[in-house]
């Protein structure tokens, strides 16, 4: 399995030694690719003082933490929001413990075999949560399928490090052979920065359009990127949707010219 090809994602991760224990947990188990969507916090100035930001404090931390898997925090990539992180990924999954109707729920294990056969096609991402909180649904709704790990009812949570290595071990010990001998993608993955775009197209054609509820136009267009994530379309169909609605677009008057 290529590695690079797998990318780590953290969403406003609050500690500093939990950032550095996940650069541990990916270095034990041969993951090299971390990315973090920075808390807004981390643009002011540290509590402790000095010329740095909160955020290279934090990060100089979580070195500390690291220890000798230092080298994936120095390249590590650094985002403001979450579509950013996820740009180039073709296959995207968030990591939950709540029940969400209408989307693939996967194990660990199943996540694993997973990973593997959709990074011999492209990028992948596995995001997790900050700590307190986890992941939102409109996070949610950014990724294609969601993990649970199956732990005791009587203590249900966990820590943000532990729950990275208990994914990162399953995809180690995922047989690539098999994944490879499953059904791939017919043709390139769309990119999910590409999905985005098509998404914030569709959206202000069909509010134009009055289609959508402009108090909640994410109602409906949740139910279609569902469909969409069901379909599993190629780079270029996605681009030929995007070229349609553009077409829609100078054709449908906008709302002074009704």
């Amino acid at each position: 399995m290529d590695a690079s090809r797998i990318k780590v994602v953290l969403q406003h991760p609050q500690s500093a030694e939990n950032v550095g224990a996940v650069a541990r947990a990916l270095k034990n188990f041969g993951l090299e690719r971390l990315a973090v969507v920075a808390p807004a916090a981390w643009g002011g100035a540290p509590r402790s003082g000095g010329p740095w930001t909160a955020g290279e404090d934090v990060m100089a931390r979580a070195r500390r933490t690291a220890r000798k898997a230092s080298d994936l925090l120095d390249a590590a990539e650094i985002h403001v929001d979450l579509p950013a992180a996820l740009g180039p990924a073709t296959w995207t999954c968030g990591t939950t413990s709540r029940e969400l109707e209408g989307r693939p729920r996967l194990d660990p294990r199943t996540l694993g075999a997973e990973v593997a056969r959709r990074a011999a096609a492209g990028e992948v991402a596995l995001v997790f949560g900050e700590e307190r909180r986890g992941l939102s649904d409109a996070e949610l709704e950014l990724c294609q399928a969601v993990c649970t790990i199956p732990t005791a009812a009587a203590y249900d949570s966990m820590n943000l490090a532990q729950a990275v290595a208990v994914i990162a071990y399953e995809v180690r010990m995922a047989d690539p052979g098999a994944a490879l001998a499953a059904a791939a993608p017919v043709g390139e993955p769309a990119r999910h920065a590409t999905i985005e775009a098509l998404w914030a197209r569709t959206s202000a054609l069909l509010g134009r359009a009055g289609y959508l509820n402009p108090q909640n136009p994410e109602h409906i267009l949740a139910d279609f990127r569902r469909l969409l994530a069901r379909a599993e379309p190629t780079q270029r169909e996605v681009e030929l949707l995007v070229a349609a609605i553009r077409a829609l677009e100078r054709r449908l008057p906008t709302v002074g010219d009704r």
